[in-house]
């Protein structure tokens, strides 16, 4: 067993999971960038035959990801972004399955996509693999043991001063209802003299933050599958991740911050000031 300030979980374990999935996940990506073709937004005719394109695309790859694990890891719990929850009751470990992180991008033929796949154990994550398949860039880490990209070292910047960042962030599917608030938070960031940045893969701009590309970003309406995998190499590339209001970190967040963790209490403190402004305390 190993032991984390946060887990004691068995090492072995999951480096055998973590290893499966790395040798899987290149050709699954040269497989993404080759059916991109056919899912064009081209071939399209409305929102809804968009939406249809993007779960065709996705199902492919989950698919590939789903049968894996079930075959080499029998006992363990899937919950994926189309299919849901399948697997044993009684396992200990659990997967998070994200096949395509920035689907709208996919579908459009921008190359900023990416597939993202977490482990927890007995609720906690403890690992993540993360395949940006336009690149060839794959970022893994397990707790304790560090972040790598392509097997090199990862960490986050050093830069303490809000004014020189550069700073990610998204919008939640469900804009219209929290439209005040996205506003209100740009502006903030805008004001503070910030650069931001929009990539379209909230998992994306995690990993540019755990090697230091970004320094920061906040984002609305996300899930596990877009946390679970992104949270361990951010944590292990030195980074830190909290809710909005700057309380511990959990995977079932909605609202999240993540920073190098020196520019952390800014970050906060922005926020709070633009839900102020909107009248939400």
């Amino acid at each position: 067993m190993t032991e984390t300030a946060e887990l004691s979980f068995p090492q072995d374990d999951v480096e055998s999971r973590v290893s499966h999935i790395m040798h899987l996940l290149p050709g699954l990506g040269m497989n993404l960038l080759t059916f991109q073709k056919e899912v064009s937004i081209a071939r399209s005719v409305s929102a809804t035959a968009d939406r249809e394109l993007m779960k065709k695309a996705e199902l492919q790859i989950e698919d590939n990801l789903i049968n894996t694990i079930r075959d080499h890891f029998p006992r363990d719990r899937v919950y994926s972004e189309e299919r849901g929850r399948s697997g044993s009751d009684d396992g200990e470990f659990e997967w998070w399955l994200d096949p395509i992180d920035g689907t709208r991008n996919y579908i459009h033929g921008v190359p900023l996509f990416c597939i993202s796949v977490g482990l927890c154990f007995r609720g906690g994550p403890v690992a993540g693999i993360v395949m940006v398949p336009a690149f060839s860039e794959m970022y893994h880490a397990i707790l304790g043991d560090g972040a790598y990209k392509n097997h090199n070292p990862i960490r986050v910047s050093g830069l303490s001063s809000v004014e020189r960042t550069l700073i990610a962030t998204g919008l939640p599917y469900k804009r219209k209802e929290v439209i005040g608030e996205i506003i209100a938070d740009v502006a903030a960031f805008i004001s503070s003299g910030t650069g931001l940045r929009r990539s379209g893969s909230a998992v994306l701009d995690l990993c540019w933050l755990a090697e230091g590309r970004y320094d920061a970003m906040w984002e609305r309406g996300m899930d596990p599958h877009d946390l679970c995998a992104a949270s361990v190499i951010v944590s292990e590339a030195g980074g830190r991740m909290s809710g909005f209001d700057g309380q511990g970190f959990d995977i079932f967040f909605q609202d999240v911050v993540a920073s190098n963790g020196l520019l952390h209490p800014q970050i906060i403190e922005l926020l709070r000031k633009s839900r102020k402004v909107e009248g939400m305390n």
